[in-house]
């Protein structure tokens, strides 16, 4: 996915949000905010919003001398979201069509998304996702694939919602399958790191590895050769969030066996997506 205009005031609400975070003074934020506008005029509309937002970012960064700006908070929306797995876990045991539910409880975690909102209400949009379900839904070809995959691949996104997707990698489990989840080599806004997967469990329950780098989504040429094998030839993958969205759904490869699944929070987003804004999609190309 290409970059919009709409993409650069993203691009610095991003780094505005980090550095409220962060505690930065509102008078050095307008310096800082200033600095990175020379950089905006320099990128390339070519890439992906997900590429473009991470220079930004790191360069916030390194001006506010800080290597993890969110981590505190990554690790309060993880706390946050393993007081609903309890809850979440015996919905499932009562569920008519478990794989279902849990794909709709993983997408409902994608609201926790800090680089976008500062805030969130997890219980409206787990009723969003549970009682509307997706507005572009490919269950129906993903289960029939997933028959015939014995592993499978989720490219996570973010902390706190890495716990929604637990459920989803032991619904999967319970099946018989094995899963292999991706999570940031780096901090980089609130995505997920290996950090929150020992902290919630997930690698207890998946075999979690890096993307070997602290880019938002999964450019290919900046992930490790692992990931990048996994991507092109794992039989089936599931991509949780837009920036990993941004950065797959042009790929040749995405199409037939990546499966996109996230809340959609953005008009550009929506567009390229046919979807809507606050539409909850899953589905591949």
């Amino acid at each position: 996915m290409q970059s919009f205009v709409d993409c650069v005031h993203c691009y610095l609400k991003q780094a505005v949000t980090c550095m409220s975070i962060a505690g930065i003074d509102e008078d050095r934020q307008y310096g800082i905010l200033f600095d990175l506008m020379d950089d905006i005029k320099s990128m390339d509309r070519k890439r992906t919003p997900a590429e473009n937002s991470t220079e930004i970012l790191l360069k916030v960064y390194k001006l506010i001398n800080s290597d993890d700006p969110f981590k505190e908070v990554k690790k309060k929306s993880n706390l946050l979201a393993l007081e609903w797995y309890p809850l979440l876990k015996d919905f499932l045991k009562r569920s008519q069509n478990r794989l279902h539910d849990a794909l709709k409880i993983s997408a409902s975690g994608n609201v926790i998304d800090l680089g976008i909102n500062r805030s969130f209400d997890i219980n409206a949009s787990l009723k969003h996702s549970l009682d509307a379900g997706f507005s572009k839904d490919d269950f129906g070809m993903f289960f029939n694939k997933l028959d015939k995959e014995d592993e499978i691949v989720i490219v996570g996104d973010n902390a706190g919602e890495i716990v929604f997707d637990k459920l989803l990698v032991e619904e999967l489990s319970f099946m018989g399958k094995k899963v292999t989840y991706i999570v940031k080599g780096g901090p980089v806004l609130n995505d997920a790191t290996m950090e929150d997967a020992i902290q919630v469990g997930m690698d207890k329950a998946a075999r979690v590895i890096t993307t070997g780098s602290n880019y938002l989504g999964v450019p290919m040429q900046k992930v490790s050769g692992e990931v990048g094998r996994l991507l092109k030839e794992s039989g089936l993958v599931i991509s949780k969030g837009q920036a990993n969205f941004e950065s797959l759904e042009h790929e040749e490869m995405a199409e037939g066996r990546i499966f996109f699944l996230l809340k959609i929070k953005c008009e550009c987003v929506a567009k390229v997506a046919g979807a809507n804004f606050g539409d909850v999609v899953f589905f591949t190309r």
